[in-house]
């Protein structure tokens, strides 16, 4: 027993040192960056943009894109381009031709799973290939069925924030992905000062509220912590996760404290992750309390809403608060046909049941599911 524990006792030295050792020496920015609070690019404060990531997870559907299109109604970064969200998207009951439209209003769309399925614990059993399956196959179905550029599905997040560690991102870097956005850092000393994203060259780093993290090196990979919010002491990583606001000036006020303590002390991003349909469908009052909060942040001009992976750009490559407008410029985009199929599958037709689903393209074959996101015959 006493040589089991030592060599416990060692290997959990040698995570914790592998993990610490991240340094200016072997992670030379901006490409490679060890987990920090402060600015990348040497920056300071006052020559750092405000970046704000609102993102959400789920299908989308009519009732949540009447939501976010209410939202992202002419709204506008200081530069006079539009704000950018973004969508972790899974397959079931997502709409392909509404995906579609969001892109194309310059929104980021990015995986969240092909099957979704519970319950939650066994997400983190699921080998390199399940995870393949998952985060491969629901970007090839919305590249496919929304019609969106393959290299534009940058990002992951994992179903109820459950990876596996090392599996979930090996499937990551072999699929080529650029970063993950699924694990929460609760802790005070992280959370206030928040901290930045960071690579995984070196490793993971911050919290492992929900194991296992992963253990190994991934070069290029990013991770963006997500940075608890708090409410009334509740703390919590996904907005609608603590305890819901029960006026407007209530969700505006829940949403602006957390914000400042970003604005005031280190400038990283401050993310706002929600499941739309837990928070708004059941109070139209938060929707507008949400949209005040975003009323308030148009009168600053160093505060940019951007998508996730144009944040990152921006670390990668990390410009001046002066310099800003031109590198968020309008993104010039090509619009793409997309017609509007309906289809419908039961029987042999589809391994889940009868299901509906909206495709920018012909219906394919049988309904695409793990394994075959596609839908081939």
């Amino acid at each position: 027993m006493q040589r089991i524990l030592a060599v416990i006792f060692f290997l959990a030295v040698f995570l914790n040192q592998s993990q610490a050792q991240c340094n200016s020496t072997n992670c030379v920015g901006p490409a490679c960056r060890c987990m920090s609070t402060s600015s990348p690019g040497g920056l300071t404060k006052a020559q750092t943009p405000q970046l704000v990531f609102l993102a959400f997870d789920g299908a989308i559907a009519t009732t949540n894109y009447d939501n976010y299109t209410f939202l992202l109604n002419k709204r506008i970064n200081p530069n006079g381009c539009p704000i950018g969200m973004t969508f972790f998207v899974f397959h079931e009951y997502n709409d392909y031709n509404l995906t579609h439209s969001l892109y194309f209003k310059r929104q980021e769309i990015a995986t969240h799973s092909m099957s979704h399925l519970t319950p939650a614990a066994t997400w983190a059993n699921k080998s390199v290939a399940e995870w393949t399956d998952e985060i491969g196959g629901i970007r090839d179905a919305l590249s496919k069925f929304a019609n969106i550029p393959k290299a534009e599905i940058r990002g992951a997040r994992a179903p109820f924030l459950q990876s596996s560690g090392d599996a979930t991102f090996t499937a990551m870097k072999n699929l080529g992905m650029f970063y993950d956005c699924s694990f929460p850092e609760t802790s005070v000393n992280r959370t206030n000062p928040p901290i930045w994203p960071y690579t995984l060259d070196q490793g993971f780093q911050h919290e492992c509220a929900i194991p296992p993290c992963p253990k190994g090196k991934f070069p290029g990979v990013w991770t963006v912590p997500m940075v608890a919010l708090n409410r009334n002491g509740t703390i919590c990583s996904m907005a609608d996760a603590c305890d819901k606001p029960n006026t407007l000036d209530e969700t505006y006020q829940y949403l602006m404290d957390n914000f400042q303590r970003h604005y005031n002390t280190s400038k990283a991003p401050f993310g706002i992750y929600l499941t739309a349909n837990a928070w708004f469908q059941d109070a139209e009052y938060r929707l507008q309390g949400y949209k005040k909060f975003l009323d308030a942040l148009s009168t600053k001009d160093d505060v940019y809403i951007v998508p996730i992976a144009r944040g990152l750009d921006w670390m990668k490559n990390p410009k001046p608060l002066a310099e800003v407008p031109n590198f968020f410029s309008c993104p010039t985009m090509t619009q793409t046909p997309c017609s509007s199929y309906s289809c419908y599958y039961e029987g042999d037709a589809s391994p889940v049941g009868s299901r509906n689903m909206k495709s920018c393209v012909t219906c394919p074959d049988v309904y695409p599911w793990t394994g075959n996101p596609l839908g081939l015959p």
